[in-house]
């Protein structure tokens, strides 16, 4: 018989005497609740960012969604004006044979047409170039802020006047709560609606216009 095969079983004789085996599962035990102490940790911590980023009332609100406007309003200015000057540069420097006409147009015209689409063009991807602006500048309230959103066109969905109560006459107060800029404004609204559903019905309801 070799040493190596008398020398396995006094070490695993040794290795039970202290203890060994039961060590392990101690080992893991232990393991497992660093864990899931570890995952609850940042749970909570994933819950409080949340809590300070989100938008404490509804006037925070829109006062931020004022502020999104703003964004827009004024990113139309450089997009308007940007294609518009390029378009202006191009045409100013192109060769045009006083003969040619495009689409039946004379060339100046033409181009005149082509400046003034560019520049419309612009001005219509001014909000759009606002609002990215918006969010990059306050990236940590987007999430709180696409929700306020969210709810708040519910509200408007769910209390807005029957559009098929619009008339000459009693047109729908702002359909799409465009104009609403505090909370104030928001109640007036309400009434504005309300006011306009009971002329527009004229004492009935919103059933009898399906018949």
């Amino acid at each position: 018989m070799s040493l190596y095969a008398l020398r396995s079983p006094l070490k695993n004789t040794f290795l039970r005497s202290i203890g060994f085996n039961k060590a392990a599962p101690t080992v893991s035990r232990y393991t497992t609740k660093t864990t899931e102490a570890t995952a609850e940790e940042g749970q909570q911590q994933q819950q409080q960012q949340s809590a300070t980023n989100d938008i404490a009332s509804w006037n925070d609100y829109f006062k931020l969604r004022k502020k999104r406007r703003v964004y827009e309003l004024v990113s139309c200015v450089p997009s308007t004006i940007a294609p518009a000057m390029g378009s202006i540069s191009y045409f100013a420097q192109l060769e045009i044979d006083p003969f040619t006409t495009f689409f039946g147009m004379d060339p100046v015209m033409a181009s005149a047409l082509a400046t003034v689409g560019a520049g419309f063009g612009g001005f219509m991807f001014g909000p759009v170039l606002g609002n990215l602006m918006f969010k990059a500048l306050n990236s940590k309230i987007t999430p709180a802020m696409e929700r306020r959103d969210k709810d708040f066109y519910e509200h408007i969905k769910a209390n807005r006047a029957d559009a098929r109560l619009n008339s000459i006459r009693n047109p729908v107060p702002d359909y799409y709560g465009e104009k609403i800029q505090s909370v104030a404004d928001y109640r007036a609204w309400l009434r504005k609606q309300r006011e306009h559903y009971r002329k527009g019905v004229f004492g009935g309801n919103t059933d009898d216009l399906d018949n």
